[in-house]
C-alpha cells in the first residue's frame, strides 16, 4: 500500500498535482453548448452551424480521451491508485449508478402515477385533454 508524502504526513491516498485537463474539458463543454445554441439559432451565424457542433463534439471527445489516458497511466504505470483509492473509486462509481437508477425510477414512477390515476384537474383522463398524441 504505497504511502504518499505530503505536508509532512504520509497519506495512503492519491493526491494529484495541478492539471490542465479540467480547464480544457470545461472549455470544450462550453464550446459544445454554444455550438448547439448557435445551431438552434441559425440566423445568428448563417449557413453551416452543424460543422461547429461536430468540431466541438470532436474536441470534447479528444480532451476526455487524453485525460482518461493520463488517469489510466497514473493508475497502472505510476501505481498511484493504492487499495483504499481503488475501493473509494468503486464506491463512487456505485453511488453514481445508484443515483442514476433512482432518477429514472422517480421519472417513471411520476409518469405511471399520473397515467394510471389521472387527477380531476387534468380532466380525469390520460393523456390530458388538449394534448395531441401521435398515432402509433
Amino acid at each position: 500500500m504505497g504511502l504518499r508524502q505530503g505536508l509532512g504526513r504520509n497519506y495512503p491516498y492519491h493526491l494529484p498535482g495541478a492539471s490542465m485537463w479540467p480547464i480544457l474539458t470545461s472549455a470544450s463543454g462550453a464550446r459544445v453548448s454554444l455550438s448547439i445554441l448557435f445551431w438552434f439559432h441559425r440566423e445568428w451565424l448563417g449557413a453551416r452551424p452543424i460543422f461547429g457542433a461536430v468540431m466541438a463534439g470532436v474536441s470534447l471527445s479528444l480532451v476526455l480521451a487524453l485525460w482518461w489516458r493520463e488517469l489510466a497511466r497514473e493508475a497502472a504505470d505510476l501505481g498511484s491508485h493504492s487499495r483504499p483509492v481503488r475501493r473509494l473509486l468503486r464506491i463512487g462509481v456505485s453511488l453514481f449508478i445508484l443515483s442514476e437508477v433512482a432518477f429514472f425510477l422517480r421519472f417513471f414512477w411520476a409518469f405511471f402515477h399520473h397515467a394510471l390515476a389521472p387527477r380531476v384537474v387534468i380532466g380525469g383522463c390520460w393523456p390530458p385533454v388538449g394534448v395531441a398524441v401521435p398515432d402509433p
